[in-house]
C-alpha cells in the first residue's frame, strides 16, 4: 500500500449549536451529528418510537412506523472482569401502512419486527488498558453506529485500547460481522462482513489507531486492512480557537487513502480523498456558521467501504461523496440556530445545502441536497430529532426523492 500522511485538519460541522467545551475540537459532519450513538445515553436502557416516509419521483409513497427500545445488563468487574449483555426490539405496529408500500428501513428482511442481543461481549480492564471481545458498539472513521433509524448499528468485534499517556489513546482491533440497517442485508441479524461488503472470501476488517485529543487541539491516524480488499490509511485533525468570549473558530483537514491489496476481491480502489472544514460559532446570538469541502483525485473515487455514516467531512443525511464512484468534488454549508434565544430552551434548528459533483468527462453525476432539522433534548432523557431532506440529481445518475424521519427517544 502507498502510505500518504498528513497532518492538520478538524471539524466540528454540526447542526446544531451548543456542544461541551471538551469536545469543541471533536471532527464530526452532518451526518455524525444526526447519527451520533451516544454510548452514556444507551447505557442502560431506552425506549423510542419512529416514523419515516420517502417519495421517490413518480413513485409509490414508501412510509413506516416504528416502536421498540433496549435494555442493558451487565456485571460487576471481578478481577478486571465484566460481562455486558444488551437486548434490543423493534416493533412494526402496522397501523394504516400498506404492506406493499413499507419503507424497509426500520424492519428486518421481511418488513417485520425483530429481537436481538445487540451488545454480548465480555470486558477486560487493568489499569488503562482495556480488552473488549464479542458484540458491542463501536465508534470509528469508516466502522459506527450511525443512529439515525430505529437501531444503530452494531459490530461483532475484538477490540484492544490503552490511555497510559496522556490525552493519547492507542486502539486495536478485528470486525468480523455487523448488525443494522446499513449492513444491507438483514439489520435484524449479525451479517458476515464478506457477505457486508458483497464478496464471500474476505475474513475481517483489522485496524489500529492512535488519537491524541486536548481542550483545543485532535490529531488521530487510522490504519484498515480490509483482507483481500483494500488498505486504508486516514488522519484528520482538529483545532479551535476563541476569538473573543462569544466567538470560536473551528478548523479542520482530512485525509484518507486507499489502495487495493490482497486479491482484491472487490476490483480497483485507487483513491486519494482530501477534507477541510470550518465553523464558526456566534455563542451570544445562539449562532452557527460551518462549511466543508471533499476532493478525490484518484482512478476509483472516494472509498466506499465505510460500515455507517463514513468519515467525510461533508457527508450529510443521504449523500457523501463516496456515491459519486470516481473522481470528484463535494461542499456543503450549514447554519444552525439555539432557540433558548428566543425563550425555546433545549430547541435547535438547522438548515445544510450541498452538492456532489463528478468531474470525470464520461462519468455524469451531478447532485444537490438540502437538509432542515429540528433537534429537541431535555435533560439527556428525553431527545426528539425531525430530519427532511430533499435530494436533486441534475443529471440520470439516479431518481429524485424527498425523505422525512422522526426519532423521539426516553432513555432511563
Amino acid at each position: 500500500m502507498k502510505l500518504r500522511i498528513f497532518t492538520l485538519y478538524i471539524l466540528i460541522i454540526t447542526i446544531v449549536i451548543g456542544s461541551d467545551e471538551k469536545q469543541r475540537t471533536a471532527v464530526q459532519s452532518v451526518r455524525n451529528i444526526l447519527g451520533t450513538n451516544d454510548a452514556q445515553i444507551h447505557a442502560k436502557g431506552q425506549l423510542r418510537t419512529g416514523y419515516i416516509t420517502l417519495k421517490e419521483k413518480n413513485q409509490e409513497r414508501t412510509s413506516a412506523y416504528g416502536i421498540g427500545g433496549h435494555i442493558h445488563f451487565n456485571t460487576k468487574r471481578w478481577y478486571g472482569l465484566k460481562l455486558a449483555l444488551s437486548a434490543y426490539t423493534v416493533i412494526n405496529p402496522a397501523l394504516n401502512q400498506n404492506p406493499a408500500h413499507i419503507n424497509p428501513d426500520f424492519f428486518d428482511a421481511s418488513n417485520k419486527s425483530f429481537a436481538l442481543f445487540s451488545k454480548a461481549f465480555i470486558d477486560g480492564k487493568w489499569g488503562n488498558t482495556e480488552v473488549k471481545l464479542g458484540r458491542q458498539s463501536l465508534n470509528t472513521p469508516f466502522a459506527d453506529g450511525d443512529d439515525i433509524r430505529m437501531m444503530p448499528n452494531f459490530f461483532n468485534a475484538y477490540t484492544l485500547t490503552n490511555t497510559d499517556i496522556a490525552h493519547l489513546t492507542l486502539q486495536a482491533g478485528f470486525i468480523d460481522k455487523m448488525a443494522g440497517w446499513e449492513n444491507g442485508v438483514d439489520s435484524s441479524k449479525f451479517v458476515d462482513i464478506s457477505e457486508v461488503l458483497g464478496t464471500n472470501d474476505t475474513d475481517g476488517i483489522y485496524y489500529a489507531s492512535a488519537r491524541y485529543d486536548s481542550n483545543d487541539i485532535s490529531l488521530s491516524l487510522w490504519y484498515y486492512h480490509y483482507t483481500d480488499i483494500a488498505d486504508i490509511l486516514y488522519t484528520e485533525a482538529g483545532y479551535a480557537y476563541a476569538l473573543s468570549d462569544n466567538i470560536e473558530l473551528t478548523f479542520g483537514l482530512q485525509y484518507s487513502d486507499t489502495q487495493a491489496s490482497g486479491n482484491a476481491l472487490l476490483g480497483m480502489k485507487d483513491a486519494h480523498t482530501f477534507g477541510i472544514s470550518t465553523q464558526v460559532a456566534l455563542t451570544s446570538l445562539g449562532i452557527t456558521l460551518l462549511g466543508a469541502y471533499n476532493k478525490d483525485n484518484g482512478k476509483s473515487g472516494a472509498s466506499d467501504l465505510s460500515l455507517g455514516g463514513g468519515p467525510y467531512f461533508t457527508s450529510m443525511e443521504d449523500q457523501t461523496i463516496d456515491a459519486i464512484g470516481a473522481k470528484g468534488s463535494a461542499w456543503m454549508a450549514a447554519v444552525g440556530y439555539d432557540l433558548a434565544a428566543l425563550g425555546a430552551p433545549h430547541l435547535n434548528c438547522g438548515i445544510a445545502y450541498g452538492t456532489f459533483t463528478a468531474n470525470e468527462a464520461n462519468m455524469h453525476y451531478h447532485t444537490n441536497e438540502t437538509d432542515i432539522v429540528v433537534e429537541y433534548a431535555l435533560l439527556d432523557r428525553l431527545t426528539m430529532t425531525a430530519a427532511y431532506a430533499n435530494i436533486n440529481h441534475k443529471d440520470d445518475s439516479g431518481v429524485d426523492f424527498d425523505q422525512f424521519r422522526l426519532i423521539a427517544a426516553y432513555s432511563f
